[in-house]
């Protein structure tokens, strides 16, 4: 009877991640996905030697530039990622624009269930291997997972790549060598952001991983260049410009009238600009925050100081912590510091917490991890908002305020038990 008890597990989380992806279909299907409209938009755009971020499509420009989401009251497109995540869709770009819906959705879940797999590799044995299995399949039920494939985002790409790197730096054979720094330049040049997370612990403790980590920043911030030479300073001015926009309140006016086919690579505009009403969402960065407290306009670059200390400040009181928590630590950044750009933060960002919680894990050495626990909790609560459909923006904003919560107590933790055995440190 006992034997039967895992399989029964394995079925069932197996029918519950087909049921899910089933879902995830349908909704597709009845829409554009919106996000990955623009990123496709912008890769034509630079394989045509063309500004992928202030471009304003009109006829008779060809209808595959088109973007709904272009605003034409704007001076710059939705279009948000760098030209290296532009350029890894370059390959998609050529298709037919619903062929490059599925395959994007697809490659959302493989990335997903891949960094189920690797993480799975390195969690102690027994329950918690079925914890974490259960925590993914459950995942893909909550309005984070719904909203990312929804809008066909790309953040499951850094989980993924960001677990690659943790993973392989893990490792006692290839923990110092090129591949690593390999990835980790990808990395920076795919979210800059994380040049401010990964390079004080390649310089200070892996700097065998220096030489890969240029050669891939070099390559893959270099590449799109063969496009586009001026699509780095492109980029940098329209974050700019977003910036301005997104903090004054204004970065989405009433557009203009303007003419559209009916038809874009076969599907109706209609289609093309829809997206799912029955996923709740909300802006939880700290300048919502701000605004909701009545400060209308805040400094960008106060914050984003801000960040730059926090995280500077983690690592000097980190430096005698083992490699594991201040890599773990690193994983609750990159989840955490997105709150302090100035940019609308939704809940499809939440995905980067799953490599905290697979730490946590892996850290737990067979003891009750509580602070796992205490991010697990906002899982329910993902569900019940995904039922309930709230309006109110605390009540949608909880599960991620459940979440930073525990990542930053995974963060100060260790800083505050340093005299405690590594097994005990997060207990």
């Amino acid at each position: 009877m006992k034997s039967a008890v895992p399989v029964f597990a394995v079925v069932l989380m197996l029918v519950l991640l087909v049921a899910s992806f089933g879902t995830d279909v349908t909704q597709m299907a009845a829409g554009g996905s919106i996000d990955l409209r623009n990123r496709i938009t912008g890769a034509r755009l630079m394989a045509a030697h063309r500004d992928a971020f202030h471009y304003k499509w009109k006829l008779p420009e060809p209808s595959e530039l088109c973007d709904p989401f272009n605003n034409p009251a704007l001076p710059i497109t939705r279009t948000t990622v760098t030209p290296t995540l532009l350029m890894l869709n370059l390959p998609l770009a050529p298709l037919p624009y619903r062929y490059i819906q599925y395959i994007w959705l697809i490659t959302q879940w493989l990335m997903l269930l891949g960094t189920a797999a690797m993480w799975m590799l390195v969690i102690p044995k027994g329950g918690w291997r079925w914890l974490w299995a259960a925590t993914v399949t459950g995942f893909t039920f909550t309005v984070a997972w719904r909203h990312h494939t929804d809008r066909g985002q790309a953040y499951v790409v850094m989980l993924f790549i960001l677990a690659c790197w943790i993973l392989v730096t893990r490792h006692p054979k290839h923990d110092n060598g090129f591949l690593p720094g390999l990835i980790a330049g990808l990395l920076v040049a795919l979210r800059p952001p994380f040049l401010l997370l990964l390079s004080p612990f390649v310089l200070v403790r892996r700097r065998g991983q220096l030489l890969g980590a240029l050669c891939g920043l070099v390559l893959s911030a270099g590449l799109p260049l063969l496009w586009s030479p001026s699509c780095w300073s492109d980029y940098h001015s329209a974050m700019q410009t977003w910036s301005d926009l997104y903090r004054a309140g204004t970065f989405n006016p009433k557009p203009p009238p303007q003419a559209y086919p009916p038809q874009v690579e076969g599907l109706s505009i209609d289609t093309l600009a829809h997206f799912s009403r029955d996923i709740p969402f909300a802006d939880s960065s700290v300048f919502a925050l701000f605004k909701s407290l009545g400060a209308d306009i805040v400094p960008a670059l106060p914050v984003l100081l801000t960040l730059v200390l926090l995280v500077a400040l983690w690592f000097r009181a980190s430096r005698g912590q083992p490699d594991d928590i201040v890599l773990a630590g690193i994983a609750a950044w990159s989840f955490l510091g997105d709150l302090f750009l100035p940019a609308p933060r939704n809940s499809y960002n939440d995905v980067q917490i799953l490599n905290l919680v697979a730490f946590g894990l892996v850290l737990a050495h067979g003891r009750q991890p509580w602070l796992v626990w205490l991010l697990l909790a906002a899982w329910p609560l993902n569900w019940a908002v995904m039922v309930a459909l709230p309006r109110e923006k605390w009540i949608i904003n909880l599960p991620s305020v459940v979440l930073m919560t525990g990542a930053v107590l995974m963060l100060v933790m260790p800083v505050l038990q340093k005299s405690k055995p590594e097994s005990a440190v997060l207990q």
